[in-house]
């Protein structure tokens, strides 16, 4: 069956190692004619400052630019135990952006939250986070992001600040499809479809129906401010379900990837941020297409299913929206029309066992022998809405769910509770 993420990132606070202290001296004790406050000069002494993370962060910016991976290598530390570690992951993936030609990117360079600064001029030494952030173009409206672990250091105050040590993306920032294999790309009007190299011909036969599926989703939709395709990637056994954002997939055939946007600048100093530029989507996704989902009658339901999923995150602030909202939105986007005249006798004699799963969590949901009944009567939820309100009702009761701090939040939104609106149709369905 079809699956969502609903992962919750998890995270934690930059630490540091200062070499010293910051300390002042203040000026004599002013008379008490005097007027104004009495200012504090502080002895800076060898601090990181803006400047410095600055001069770092273009040396960065112009290594991604050339793809030239020794330029990136010849910035960190020799002495760096993970060198060859990063040379392999970068020119992977300088050599895979390079043939792609549609992944920008660029670093950002930050001081964790704190002081870091010697008084007396010394040594500064200290682990923070390296943000590399990348779009794909036409697919993201704003910049996906991935955090690594690192080590700095500032030698004295007129010494330049340098990277010592790279290590790894953080687990839940890795790894991309751009990681795993040398891929190539197709492109559709409304998909990028990536694939192995040796997946090269059948990634040419499907790239009709994939298009057609993404077609599909994008005239249902809302369309994302900035996003004119999903991003489709032909995954194989050895990765399904672990790329970015993904988790283990069970049965599915195809998986949707979420990735949040999170302000790239406030990550690289230790702060998860929300990246809320108004009017854009607060997060986007990737299809990974499972080999099990070209052998499936329904391949083209399958690519618009994962692609509602993806156009849906435009609203996804995280918090975890009901499992029933998201299966159920692309399910009746998949099969609205035809939904109550093919599985309508399922549908009615599951919605009562379905109306108490719905209200609990994703495993409930996705771990009954009536799961493809749970997906129908999901679907009829947005079917009724249709029916009662109209299509924008729809995506009103959606994006409510998708955006809220919790459940509760999102049925104060609507005025109306999770339990009415299931009851409500359960009656309409006529179970």
């Amino acid at each position: 069956m079809r699956e969502l993420d609903r992962r919750t990132l998890l995270w934690g606070s930059a630490g540091l190692v200062l070499a010293g202290c910051g300390g002042g001296s203040t000026k004599a004790e002013p008379k008490a004619t005097t007027k104004g406050p009495n200012i504090v000069k502080p002895q800076t002494g060898n601090v990181v400052t803006q400047a410095d993370t600055a001069a770092l962060r273009k040396q960065l910016n112009e290594a991604f630019a050339s793809k030239d991976v020794e330029q990136l290598v010849a910035l960190i530390d020799p002495g760096d135990f993970a060198l060859d570690d990063v040379r392999k992951r970068w020119t992977r993936r300088f050599d895979n952006f390079k043939r792609l030609g549609f992944v920008e990117g660029e670093w950002f360079v930050g001081v964790p939250t704190g002081r870091t600064r010697n008084a007396s001029g010394g040594l500064v030494e200290y682990d923070g986070d390296l943000v590399f952030a990348h779009q794909v173009r036409g697919c993201d409206a704003q910049q996906v992001v991935e955090s690594y672990r690192a080590s700095f250091r500032k030698k004295a105050e007129d010494a330049p600040l340098e990277l010592l040590h790279l290590g790894d993306a953080e687990a839940q920032f890795d790894p991309s499809i751009w990681d795993v294999a040398t891929i190539d790309a197709i492109e559709t009007k409304h998909a990028w479809i990536v694939f192995r190299k040796q997946d090269a011909a059948k990634a040419k036969d499907f790239a009709g129906r994939i298009e057609q599926g993404a077609k599909r989703a994008f005239d249902l939709m809302p369309r994302p401010k900035g996003v004119d395709k999903v991003f489709y990637a032909m995954t194989w056994p050895a990765v399904d379900g672990k790329l970015y954002g993904g988790v283990a997939i069970g049965e599915a055939d195809a998986h949707a990837y979420y990735h949040p946007f999170l302000d790239p600048a406030e990550l690289s100093k230790g702060q998860k941020t929300p990246a809320d530029a108004k009017g854009l989507p607060r997060a986007t996704g990737r299809v990974g297409l499972h080999e099990g989902s070209f052998t499936r009658p329904d391949f083209v339901d399958t690519a618009c299913h994962e692609g509602i999923h993806v156009l849906a995150d435009q609203w996804n602030s995280g918090s975890g929206q009901p499992t029933w909202v998201a299966e159920g939105l692309a399910e009746w986007g998949t099969n609205g029309q035809s939904l109550m005249a093919t599985d309508g006798g399922r549908i009615r004699s599951a919605f009562g066992q379905f109306e108490s799963v719905a209200l609990k969590g994703y495993d409930e949901f996705h771990d009954s022998p009536l799961e493809y009944e749970f997906y129908q009567c999901s679907a009829a939820i947005f079917a009724y809405l249709e029916d009662e309100k109209g299509r924008d009702a729809v995506f009103e009761t959606a994006e409510a769910f998708y955006g809220a701090d919790d459940r509760k939040a999102a049925a104060r939104k609507l005025g109306r509770s999770e339990k009415d609106l299931l009851a409500a149709t359960r009656k309409w369905v006529g179970a």
